[in-house]
């Protein structure tokens, strides 16, 4: 039997405030959070993390429970040893509170599920490396309920939890029409604001939608970041409109710096100097400058970057150095990127360098592309605009989402999602 860790006891189920932000100890910006409750990365072994659709390694993990759709997972961990991993899933509500579903309910076939073997890489790189890769549901077992859904990668002879991801199952029940409103304003911080509108064509299922459907946004698969639509119009029989409160809106140019390793040498214009001889080799950067860096794109993946799937790619001990402006030494800031999961952690945080009057953190990431970004932590929370570039308009994605509480089996099903552009 697949094991999937759920609990019954204080589960509230169908609250209509719902909390679809989390709090850490002393954070009054909870907003500002990345990763949805219990997503993590536990070992400082697990590198280049992909969840996407099989066959489309930059979409959202999204399908739809209705077709072939499946999910690819694909990892790596920093060791020669061959390791037995185990995968469990468990399901969860609109605000990623666990669900009361037991296993049984969601998992058709409940086996237990191991990942064995995994493929070491080649040459003589160092340090080496073995990639897993799993794809999902297949003839082991499928999904019968739709939601949203955990996947948990243990150590099956430790037990230890080793990393644990969001994924979404849907039904592909009604159609979404999406827009994203610009606001006639600017802020009086001068950000953009967006204001995503959608209305969902209704389905036979939805009797009484005021009282069974909810609505959510999500700006850039940030989904522990997702935000209820608080302004919906009932009137019409046949459609339901959906959107944002006003006093609430997303910002317009959230902005990404990008970080290309196609080249470990020097060759690559993002190299300031390398040391090819250490393990792994060290590659330190140009500095990065508050306000002044970012691409002005985002890139076609999602928050888990493009890493060089080949076993041949090598590893590089990253250094990033970062001049944040006119700030305290004893400032809170860490780098935040597709290569370290989104991660609030002390590992992530940067260290002031005296001598060069910089600001420095590295991080262990394989050759290829990610998004990354500094954010400050201070007094009023974690501020992740603080150091954005004024001067660009980053294009934002966006993923609308319809929920349907089941009052039979007092789960949440998720009916429809959409993604959509802004500037499209």
């Amino acid at each position: 039997m697949l094991f999937t860790i759920f609990s019954i006891s204080g589960c509230k189920m169908f609250e209509t405030d719902q909390r679809s932000d989390r709090q850490l100890p002393g954070v009054r910006a909870p907003e500002n959070l990345f990763n949805v409750p219990g997503q993590m990365v536990s070992s400082d072994l697990v590198r280049s993390i992909r969840l996407a659709k099989a066959g489309n390694p930059a979409s959202a993990p999204v399908i739809d429970i209705n077709s072939s759709e499946r999910l690819q997972l694909q990892f790596e961990m920093l060791e020669f040893d061959n390791r037995q991993l185990r995968i469990q899933f468990s399901h969860h509500n609109p605000d990623w509170s666990r669900s009361p579903l037991p296993p049984d309910f969601f998992l058709d076939r409940s086996f237990t599920i191991y990942l064995d073997s995994g493929a070491l890489s080649r040459g003589t790189q160092r340090p080496q490396y073995r990639q897993y890769s799993y794809t999902f549901p297949n003839e082991q077992f499928s999904f019968t309920k739709s939601g949203n859904y955990m996947l948990q990668i243990e150590d099956r002879d430790t037990g230890y939890l080793l990393f644990s991801l969001p994924f979404l199952v849907m039904e592909n029940k009604g159609t979404i029409i999406s827009s994203v409103e610009r606001a006639t304003t600017p802020r009086r911080d001068l950000r953009l604001s967006h204001r995503p509108v959608s209305r969902y064509l209704l389905t036979d299922e939805t009797d009484l939608p005021q009282f069974d459907l909810e609505f959510y946004f999500v700006q850039n698969q940030f989904w522990g970041r997702a935000r209820k639509a608080t302004e919906v119009d009932f009137s019409s029989p046949d459609e339901v409109y959906f959107e944002l409160d006003r006093n609430r809106p997303f910002i317009g140019d959230y902005e990404f710096l990008e970080l290309r390793l196609d080249d470990l040498s020097l060759q690559n214009p993002q190299v300031l100097d390398a040391y090819p001889h250490e393990i792994p080799p060290r590659l330190l950067l140009f500095d990065d400058v508050s306000g002044f860096a970012s691409s002005g794109r985002l890139l076609p993946f999602g928050r888990y970057g493009n890493p060089d799937m080949n076993l041949n790619a090598r590893y590089a001990n990253v250094v990033f150095t970062f001049d944040p402006g006119d700030l305290e030494n004893e400032a809170e800031i860490y780098l935040l990127g597709d290569f370290n999961n989104w991660s609030l952690h002390s590992r992530n945080r940067l260290r002031y360098n005296s001598e060069t009057g910089r600001w420095q953190a590295s991080s262990i990431i394989k050759e290829g592309n990610y998004h990354y970004k500094y954010v400050l932590m201070d007094e009023d929370g974690i501020d992740d605009l603080r150091f954005d570039d004024l001067f660009t308009r980053t294009p934002q994605e966006y993923h609308a989402l319809v929920y349907m509480r089941d009052s039979r089996e007092f789960y949440y099903r998720l009916l429809q999602t959409n993604q959509f552009f802004s500037g499209s």
